[in-house]
């Protein structure tokens, strides 16, 4: 059986960005968006961004921006011939830990939340390699290569206050990430990519605190039943069993009209392309999400999916979980997986 558990919580919140500082480093690649050569993306926050006062718990989900994708383009301008990885270098200002403490705002990485202000950096795959010569050795300058990246920016409650006027008043544009080499950053301005975020000043605390159920086959659990390990083939969809998340407003606060809820999974479970959850992972199978409406469309894990909109007391939407068999041999037994879901504003 897989089982879905629903925290009943539901809040906003958006993004955030920064300028530059470059550090200097003995070597460095320059990296910059491949098909326009730009070194820089601003996440705005243009219109007001509500968030749910029901839950401000630390770690809670309070927004999720939609998934960006860039592929960069490196070359190595600092004379490394070996070849250099690329690497997500986080809150490359160190400014971030600026904004208001009830706030946390980072990164969805390859299915992960990153705390930018907690990690330096992450690696993201070859910038650069060897181009050998004749006699074996690197070639100056490496050869260039193309890397791709896939991103989303989140805000998290830290479990401490908001500021007593409900708003954040903060103007600031915040680095979030830069692509740069494992030598550190390039002290060259407007060498490499950056991501930045403002318009935080637009978040507003509202009181809205609907009541988050799932409704399955087996009450709030998506039951798929005995399934033969014979019907087991690589890649097929064996089976599909609907469930619904259903968001309850009555007398919850009336900042809940004419708001749109978004809901995003996650799980504690292994998962594969971040969209397959494991039961285990040399199970042999695994389940899927998607929207009723497009059963064959796989939601991503940490990515928000719409829900519906408030005009009324109650916000429903249809969902499947699907059975995808990754071996012909599949481990034989009783499983288990689930899945948190989280509710929020868009």
């Amino acid at each position: 059986m897989w089982i879905v558990n629903p925290p009943p919580r539901i809040g906003l919140l958006l993004l955030l960005l920064s300028a530059a500082l470059f550090s200097t480093s003995s070597y460095a690649l320059t990296c910059k968006r491949a098909n326009d050569g730009s070194v820089e993306q601003l996440i705005t926050l243009d219109h007001q961004i509500n968030v749910s006062t029901a839950n401000l718990a630390p770690n809670t989900v309070l927004w999720r921006s939609q998934t960006f994708t860039s592929t960069f383009k490196c070359t190595d301008t600092n004379n490394h011939p070996k070849g250099e990885d690329a690497y997500l270098w986080w809150d490359p200002d160190r400014q971030m830990s600026a904004i208001h403490n009830s706030l946390e705002v980072g990164v969805t990485f390859l299915g992960s939340d990153i705390n930018p202000t907690k990690i330096k950096s992450t690696d993201i795959g070859p910038g650069t390699v060897c181009d050998p010569a004749f006699n074996g050795r690197c070639r100056p300058p490496a050869l260039p290569q193309t890397i791709t990246a896939t991103y989303a920016i989140y805000i998290k409650a830290t479990g401490n206050p908001p500021p007593s006027t409900g708003t954040i008043t903060d103007q600031s544009k915040y680095a979030v990430f830069q692509v740069d080499g494992e030598g550190g950053l390039n002290n060259q301005p407007n060498s490499n990519f950056r991501v930045y975020v403002s318009g935080l000043g637009n978040i507003k605390f509202i009181s809205c605190s609907p009541k988050i159920t799932v409704s399955a086959n087996n009450g709030e659990t998506v039951n798929f039943g005995a399934i033969p390990a014979r019907n087991a083939a690589v890649g097929k969809i064996e089976k599909q069993v609907p469930f619904s998340i259903r968001a309850d407003l009555t007398g919850q606060g009336q900042d809940c009209e004419k708001q749109t809820l978004m809901a995003s999974f996650s799980t504690t479970y292994p998962t594969q392309d971040n969209q397959l959850i494991l039961p285990e992972s040399t199970s042999g199978f695994g389940i899927l999400l998607s929207r009723a409406d497009s059963p064959s469309t796989w939601i991503s894990m940490n990515t928000p999916t719409e829900l519906g909109y408030v005009n009324g007391s109650i916000v429903e939407s249809n969902f499947l979980a699907s059975l995808k068999w990754l071996s012909a041999t599949p481990k034989v037994g009783k499983f288990n997986a689930s899945a948190n879901i989280d509710v929020t504003f868009k």
